[in-house]
């Protein structure tokens, strides 16, 4: 029975540290926020993204289109232009936070999810080495 008994905790240690060695260290950084200061740094970080990428392309645009935008603005409606710009950063904007939001949420799920099967496997190490010190 000692055999199997370590047989069985090697396998164990080995899962443990393959575990450890790679996606652990993801896992135990991402839980030792709380659930909601992960995903709400994350979806900020990702907003702060999207409002830099967005600028980034609306200036190669102004950039690439130079020549017709200046011919074109004295007739262009500034004001309607200006909605229109606002709207599209605010929808490029939450869809990059929703994404976000989702992406993240799972993310924290999974990470404990796989912290919580790691502690549930060092309590069973744990109960067989107090079993196989006491036989």
């Amino acid at each position: 029975m000692s055999d199997r008994i370590n047989g069985e905790r090697v396998m164990l240690m080995t899962r443990m540290a393959s575990f450890e060695d790679n996606e652990g260290k993801e896992a135990i950084r991402i839980c030792n926020y709380f659930r909601s200061d992960y995903v709400c740094l994350n979806v900020v970080r990702a907003i702060v993204s999207a409002t830099v990428s967005y600028f980034l392309i609306l200036g190669l645009y102004v950039y690439y289109n130079i020549d017709r935008l200046l011919q074109e603005i004295y007739t262009m409606d500034l004001m309607a232009t200006g909605r229109k710009l606002v709207t599209a950063y605010v929808i490029f904007a939450g869809a990059f936070g929703i994404i976000a939001y989702i992406v993240y949420s799972f993310r924290y799920d999974w990470a404990r999810k796989h912290l919580n099967d790691y502690n549930y496997a060092l309590r069973e190490l744990l109960n067989m080495q107090e079993m196989e010190s006491d036989g």
